[in-house]
């Protein structure tokens, strides 16, 4: 049982939220009062950890304040309060202890543990609502930078049953989620990966073999931008096309 931190942010944005989520933390709570709680396991607040997220907060000028939560199975407290999430009468999100409903034209099924993205944050509930309108039913389709997976499932039941979709991440912890959600759900058509998309040729797949690559709030948090829209370019075929999504519009500049 891990013991763990409970990270106060004075502050909530959904670009701050964006920055740490890229950072190992377990679960956000969104507070009334405007604020943000980030916990983390006590293990994984090393310096460097620490220093990223005093980074971001200066970055908005939030203040920081650290407190240890009492010995308990965090994950077991947090899978209690899940609800599922319903998109319309598109996707519904449960967990494996609630039971189906029909009327929902996807529905997946996850273990919600805290590293799992689950569709409760908006912007990831209008990113999944908005998938209904693109054209991916069929193919082939490559989501940089995916987390741990927030857009790879709503995608993969989307293509089924002849797409497939390329969730790549350049952390092992993340590719793992999904492959731990993928096997839960049933899914067969996700090919999770650790690529840096830095490197030339990085996603390791053959030119032009892609239909689409998703882009989601990946690109502010790398330096070599251009290197990595050149491997996009390199794997789309010549009727391919990019969904680019970036929070806030100055991480557009390259």
């Amino acid at each position: 049982m891990s013991k763990f931190l409970k990270v106060s942010i004075s502050k909530n944005d959904e670009v701050l939220l964006a920055h740490l989520s890229l950072l190992p933390f377990d679960s956000f709570q969104e507070n009334d009062n405007g604020t943000l709680d980030a916990y983390i396991a006590y293990e994984e607040w090393t310096s460097f950890v620490q220093n990223e997220v005093n980074d971001v907060a200066s970055m908005f000028d939030a203040n920081v304040e650290v407190s240890e939560l009492e010995n308990k199975n965090w994950n077991e407290e947090w899978e209690t309060n899940f609800t599922p999430v319903e998109v319309d009468d598109f996707v519904r999100i449960r967990a494996d202890f609630h039971p189906s409903i029909p009327g929902f034209e996807y529905e997946l099924t996850i273990h919600p543990k805290m590293a799992f993205g689950t569709g409760h944050h908006q912007t990831t509930y209008t990113m999944i609502k908005a998938m209904r309108t693109l054209q991916f039913v069929g193919k082939n389709v490559f989501d940089f930078g995916c987390g741990t997976g927030y857009f790879v499932f709503p995608i993969a039941k989307r293509v089924s049953p002849h797409g497939t979709i390329w969730a790549l991440d350049i952390l092992k912890q993340k590719i793992e989620i999904i492959e731990s959600q993928a096997k839960l759900s049933g899914i067969t058509n996700i090919i999770a990966k650790r690529a840096n998309l830095e490197k030339e040729k990085g996603s390791s797949l053959p030119k032009e073999s892609i239909d689409w690559v998703i882009m989601v709030n990946m690109l502010f948090q790398n330096d070599d931008k251009n290197s990595i829209l050149t491997e996009a370019k390199r794997v789309l075929k010549k009727s391919g096309k990019i969904l680019l999504v970036e929070w806030n519009e100055k991480n557009l500049l390259i």
